[in-house]
């Protein structure tokens, strides 16, 4: 366990020598006053009772009755009451884990720090199956049409019997000498029967949630450059699908941009690198780049609307809606809130969410978190 929890140490220690290029000349924020408007912003609720868990890996998630399920790496399971906060049930299955979770009507799903997937019994809080998986995933899994998704560090994408653990299939690609270690690239439509992937190297690719078999493949944004660094074009972010049939997405040293989702042919595509979460609505798609600047593009032609520099340098999560504002959270918990249409800073606060976010909640008006100091709490307008 200490040889896995080192290697993880030092893939991110890898990762952010990667993505920070951390040198003695590195560029310093700008000062910015950490109480802008606080009142703004409102915590219904927050817990602090799970412990420190890798950056991005451990996403809360809620079921059709709102409860909210969660899990930290020291095996620690939570439900939640959406509304409160209040603590449903609270079980610990003593197993150290890499990510988590998924759910479905019985059972929830995580993986683990010695490379198993697992399903424990919703009422039980019992495993009742394991099975190994290839090498370790520190991306939670995602579960549709009685299917487990899981992606591993070699960046391979498996399905899973969701009722017995059985491998469905698996689809893996070559990749890059050097990758991002990346803990959100894949997508379950909301009719769970297509899986949406952005693989290392800058390719997208649509699978059969049922056979793994590719509908399409296509590359978004290829690689350019002589050495191993400059050809680090990878995918660190859920392709954002939407219901005029078209995805968006952007890469790490690449390229933003949207697609037509049944032809795979590009819409527009601008040069960029972004490697945290983006956001779209109707009209704009929204981005923060590798520097920490917010861009707003217009969502059908890729012209930029606007940009806004306040934030440039500092540490970022991936964006979020909360109604019409955009918010993020930095590394060291301040919330910051702006303008969708017009890019203006609006509010910013501290809070206690730090290290760094997970994939998000969101219900427009309320937005729910976790961060990797073991912090989930419910946000909203004041």
């Amino acid at each position: 366990m200490k040889k896995i929890w080192r290697a993880l140490c030092l893939l991110f220690i890898i990762d952010m020598l990667i993505i920070g290029c951390a040198t003695d000349n590195t560029p310093i924020p700008n000062p910015i006053s950490n109480k802008i408007n606080p009142n703004n912003i409102k915590f219904l609720w927050q817990n602090s009772d799970l412990s420190d868990s890798y950056p991005g890996s451990f996403i809360p998630i809620m079921d059709q009755e709102n409860a909210i399920f969660t899990v930290d790496m020291d095996g620690k399971f939570e439900k939640m009451d959406s509304t409160d906060g209040e603590i449903i049930e609270q079980f610990n299955i003593n197993r150290k884990l890499s990510s988590g979770v998924a759910i479905n009507s019985d059972s929830i799903f995580a993986t683990t720090m010695d490379d198993y997937l697992i399903s424990v019994n919703k009422v039980s809080h019992k495993i009742i199956w394991e099975t190994k998986i290839p090498t370790l995933s520190i991306e939670a899994p995602q579960v549709g049409m009685d299917v487990v998704v899981v992606r591993t560090n070699d960046a391979s994408l498996l399905g899973y019997s969701a009722t017995n653990g059985t491998l469905l299939w698996v689809y893996q690609k070559p990749i890059p000498t050097l990758t991002l270690r990346a803990t959100n690239t894949f997508q379950i439509t909301s009719s769970g029967d297509v899986v949406v992937y952005g693989r290392p190297g800058g390719a997208l690719s649509i699978l059969n949630m049922q056979t793994g078999v590719s509908i399409w493949e296509t590359i978004f944004a290829s690689p350019v450059g002589s050495t191993d660094l400059d050809k680090l074009t990878d995918i660190n972010m859920r392709p954002v699908i939407n219901v005029d049939k078209t995805i968006c997405l952007g890469t790490f040293n690449g390229r933003i941009g949207c697609i037509d989702a049944i032809t795979s042919n590009k819409i527009w595509s601008n040069t960029f690198s972004t490697s945290t979460q983006i956001i779209n609505n109707d009209v704009y798609l929204y981005a923060i780049s590798q520097d920490g600047v917010l861009y707003a593009f217009d969502k059908k032609n890729g012209n930029q609307i606007w940009k806004n520099d306040t934030l440039q340098y500092r540490t970022l999560s991936g964006l979020s809606f909360l109604e019409n504002d955009i918010l993020l959270v930095d590394d060291d918990g301040f919330i910051t809130t702006f303008n969708a249409q017009d890019g203006i800073l609006i509010s910013r606060t501290k809070s206690d969410l730090k290290g760094g976010i997970s994939y998000p909640i969101v219900n427009n008006y309320k937005i729910i978190m976790q961060s990797a100091n073991g912090v989930i709490a419910a946000i909203t307008h004041n």
